[in-house]
């Protein structure tokens, strides 16, 4: 069996699929759990995108160490990474200011005043969140792997 990483080119069914069975790692987690997994991977989605800065394109690490999420992404955009992940990455950048800063402090204040609802709504809207990241994370390595950094349209 080859790894979906070894195809030439990627069909919307096949990046859902994918993303589908990463975000398997979430399942019969805790709201927190899934908070906490969620910051890291954008920590590590971070990480990554420096180095892509730093190795592609030349970037000194002093100029990158620094950077924020959105930064890193803004500064993709200048060196002229493919338009279709930096658009996807103003979304996550989006997604993760909102959890990192207001979705937790939100579980909180609902949750105590004892809505029996609450969890369950925060818990689906970190899970629209989650996509967005894993779908980033997901991309990232295909077009690293198949060093897919540039379109050709």
């Amino acid at each position: 069996m080859t790894s979906i990483y070894e195809n030439e080119s990627l069909s919307g069914d096949d990046v859902l699929n994918e993303v589908f069975r990463i975000m398997e790692k979430y399942e019969q987690k805790s709201f927190l759990e899934c908070f906490s997994i969620y910051l890291g991977t954008a920590q590590i989605l971070e990480f990554a995108l420096k180095k892509l800065l730093e190795k592609k394109f030349g970037i000194p690490e002093e100029a990158t160490e620094k950077l924020t999420l959105g930064q890193a992404r803004v500064k993709l955009e200048s060196v002229g990474l493919r338009v279709d992940y930096t658009e996807l990455l103003k979304q996550v950048v989006k997604d993760r200011n909102h959890v990192a800063h207001e979705l937790l402090a939100n579980q909180a204040l609902i949750g105590s005043l004892d809505y029996e609802f609450s969890e369950r709504m925060q818990f689906r809207e970190l899970k629209h969140f989650i996509f967005g990241l894993e779908q980033a994370v997901f991309l990232f390595d295909y077009f690293q792997h198949n060093n897919a950094w540039e379109t050709n349209f």
